[in-house]
């Protein structure tokens, strides 16, 4: 009965234990088998940076990235305005893809962030 005890609590930790680190890591999962669909993919994906809409401006962030071999998105440059070129950079590392036709390959792209007042 102990046995029984002591196992059911490792297993709760062990739970725990992911669902904490699934929260602190958020992965955002891009199914994509083309280029194409990957650029519409990370449109949809990137959203208005929430911290940024009291400035009331439009901007757009030029990105070169690669889709590192275990597809995972790798940021190599952006360009644009700091406060959105650094919002981009660290939403683009959280996108994985998972067509391994696409890993290793380099892109380029524009993303357009257009305020809209709601």
């Amino acid at each position: 009965m102990k046995n029984s005890k002591t196992l059911t609590a490792a297993i709760f930790i062990a739970l725990l234990m992911n669902t904490t680190s699934s929260f602190a890591f958020p992965a955002i999962s891009a199914t994509a088998n083309s280029d194409q669909e990957l650029y519409t993919a990370i449109e949809q994906l990137v959203q208005f940076p929430a911290e940024l809409t009291s400035r009331s401006e439009s901007a757009h962030v030029y990105t070169t990235f690669k889709v590192n071999e275990e597809g995972w998105i790798e940021v190599e440059d952006v360009q644009g305005k700091k406060a959105f070129a650094d919002y981009i950079k660290k939403q683009m590392e959280l996108i994985s893809v998972e067509n391994p036709d696409l890993y290793g390959k380099t892109y380029r792209i524009k993303i357009k962030f257009d305020f809209q007042e709601k």
